[in-house]
């Protein structure tokens, strides 16, 4: 169990979210490296073809990161050891993170307070993705128009 003090939680809930914006950022950061080194051929025959690739795989980095930020929260959980094994712990992260919530599974009243917090993290890291994916369909489409 958690021998934390409330101050030494809410220390704990601060790096996680501090963690959580560090890996969006690095996601960020791939992703803008990404759409470099697949240039926008402006005169292609196949500029569909392109915008495709470029849309997928923007959205297949930011999906990475947003796995690898559950898997942190899931770690979290499962070190507590309330939830059992790492794959109710990680089943509890993504309901959480999605904001879908885990109706099967709970954690005991000291630490449910973090999957709250997950939850509106989680609403945080989809709201930034949605903004990159706009950003990168207007990129890409800009691209095409020149």
């Amino acid at each position: 169990m958690d021998e934390l003090s409330p101050l030494g939680r809410v220390l704990r809930g601060v790096a996680m979210v501090v963690a959580t914006g560090t890996v969006q950022v690095m996601a960020q950061l791939a992703l803008s490296r990404l759409m470099d080194v697949i240039p926008t051929p402006k005169f292609s025959t196949h500029q569909t073809s392109y915008m495709i690739l470029h849309s997928v795989l923007a959205v297949l980095v930011l999906m990475a990161g947003h796995a690898l930020q559950v898997t942190m929260w899931a770690l979290l959980y499962y070190d507590w050891g309330e939830l059992g094994s790492f794959a109710h712990s990680f089943y509890f992260s993504l309901a959480s993170f999605t904001t879908l919530g885990a109706n099967d599974l709970t954690l005991s009243n000291g630490h449910r307070i973090a999957g709250a917090v997950e939850s509106a993290v989680g609403m945080l890291m989809f709201g930034w993705s949605t903004a990159l994916l706009v950003r990168v369909v207007q990129r890409t489409d800009r691209d095409y128009e020149k």
